[in-house]
């Protein structure tokens, strides 16, 4: 018998049908996001880790976790506020309704 191979798109995309996959699959990547943009703001910044950890009241390891997307321990929005003021930004939050209808987070 031979096995049929599937690759890890069509994987995710039958997943992604599960709500509770789904919102887990959201929230890690917007975890991801933000990791991503501290690490790229800091460098542009020429902040080294222990650096911007200092300045903005955290420890250096906590920087390395988050820009390592380490979902853990997740940053909170205090602690990413922070930051992005050390870098130099500000924060603004865009709401926009999802494109799908879905099922509210938590029913039964």
């Amino acid at each position: 018998m031979k096995n049929k191979s599937v690759n890890l798109d069509e994987i995710v995309t039958k997943e992604l049908k599960n709500d509770e996959f789904r919102v887990a699959f959201d929230e890690h990547r917007f975890y991801l996001q933000i990791a991503r943009l501290v690490s790229d703001l800091r460098t542009r910044t020429g902040l080294s880790q222990v650096e911007l950890a200092k300045k903005a009241g955290v420890s250096q390891p906590m920087i390395a976790r988050l820009e390592k997307g380490d979902s853990r321990r997740k940053p909170t929005f205090d602690t990413i506020f922070r930051l992005m003021k050390v870098l130099g930004y500000t924060i603004s939050i865009h709401v926009q309704k999802e494109k799908r209808k879905r099922a509210a987070c938590g029913s039964r």
